[in-house]
């Protein structure tokens, strides 16, 4: 599919972490490249607002509240306000004449997702992890499709699913291999957008022990609330054989994975897909939680031979700073798992989902509400 396109637009809603914002920007981008016109609705002053705002998509604002795990009082507030927010999303949609709303998950695109369905309009959910999240499965009710990149997903949602893969933006898939310099090994750590407190709290010592042994160069993204204590762990380090930055949040992530060698990270699906296209070898520490789905794709990278895995709770031992120095001298075997990241990184899922949508919005301008 090729050339400008003059149907509806296609409006994005959702947003409360990177994992809910950067698969639908990826979409947008190809949508954009196609011809088709974009915008995005989500929350005031809001994570999603801000990288949305920087991709250049037009942005607009509702309220939005969680409204699982609350008390009663907070649940019917929150309910209220999706009511209110939907009516206003169902007007605002009429105005921009959308013909398909892509829902990227979290309870921030709940109001735009139900206005579609008011409004007679496509929606399409995008659901890159391997468990459906709450709001896409509750959704799913409404869909015309969703687009997933695990079989698992599909099975707990209500409408149509297709196995698409996790959409990536094209900056990843077009980092350099890394370069490797002799002299020392640059890390990056990622512990998604709100960051991890236990990789901030950990990670100094275990680099501290690794730099005993290797020379590294630590930027570690600690989220917006743990730069402070971050910073300060790496300064208590006794041996000043690294030097450490740390940043509340990386904006430009393929940028940082470019100049690095090696990532430290969590293991969501995103994350582990956006570092497969950039073609970087990578440790994994998958969070404990989340009913061991970063472990398994964790598993994934480690299988393909493309990555570590450490656990967190063997963070603070010898054992893991040995492994990680010896992974560190060894420049081949991390050039070999670069090389295998880059290999194992699934098409252009962003470039599917694009064409999916266009033929969806084609279909309801035209009148089609199936």
């Amino acid at each position: 599919m090729s050339g400008p396109r003059h149907c509806p637009p296609v409006v994005f809603s959702g947003g409360g972490t990177g994992g809910h914002v950067f698969p639908g920007l990826a979409v947008a981008e190809e949508l954009r490249s196609l011809g088709m016109r974009t915008a995005w609705i989500g929350r005031a002053g809001s994570l999603e607002e801000r990288l949305v705002a920087a991709a250049g998509l037009e942005f607009r604002a509702l309220p939005a509240r969680p409204f699982m795990d609350r008390g009663v009082l907070a649940r019917a507030i929150a309910l209220g306000v999706l009511a209110g927010s939907t009516l206003r999303a169902a007007v605002l949609l009429r105005r921009l004449g959308a013909a398909v709303v892509l829902a990227t998950g979290g309870f921030a695109c709940a109001p735009a997702a139900l206005a579609a369905r008011l409004n007679g309009s496509g929606l399409y959910l995008l659901e890159p992890n391997a468990q459906s999240g709450l709001a896409n499965r509750l959704l799913s009710r409404f869909a015309t499709e969703a687009g997933t990149a695990f079989e698992s997903a599909a099975g707990r949602l209500a409408c149509e699913a297709r196995l698409v893969g996790v959409p990536v933006r094209s900056a990843f898939r077009l980092v350099d291999e890394p370069r490797l310099p002799s002299d020392r090994t640059r890390v990056l750590v990622l512990g998604g957008s709100q960051g991890s407190a236990a990789l901030n709290r950990q990670l100094p010592g275990l680099f501290a022990r690794v730099a005993r042994r290797a020379a590294i160069e630590v930027t570690h993204q600690s989220g917006p609330s743990g730069v402070d204590d971050t910073r300060d762990r790496y300064r208590d380090q006794a041996a000043p054989a690294f030097q450490a930055t740390v940043e509340g949040f990386i904006e430009d992530t393929a940028g940082a994975m470019a100049a690095h060698d090696l990532i430290v990270s969590r293991a969501g699906a995103v994350t582990v897909a956006e570092v497969a296209a950039a073609g970087r070898p990578a440790v994994y520490v998958p969070l404990p939680l989340a009913a061991g789905h970063q472990r398994g794709n964790a598993q994934a990278m480690v299988d393909a031979g493309a990555a570590v895995l450490v656990e967190q709770d063997d963070l603070q031992g010898e054992a893991a700073a040995e492994r990680c120095a010896g992974l560190i001298a060894d420049r081949a075997r991390l050039l070999s798992m670069a090389r295998a990241a880059r290999a194992h990184s699934r098409g252009n899922a962003a470039r599917t989902i694009a064409e999916r949508v266009c033929a969806m919005a084609d279909a309801f301008a035209g009148g089609s509400r199936r």
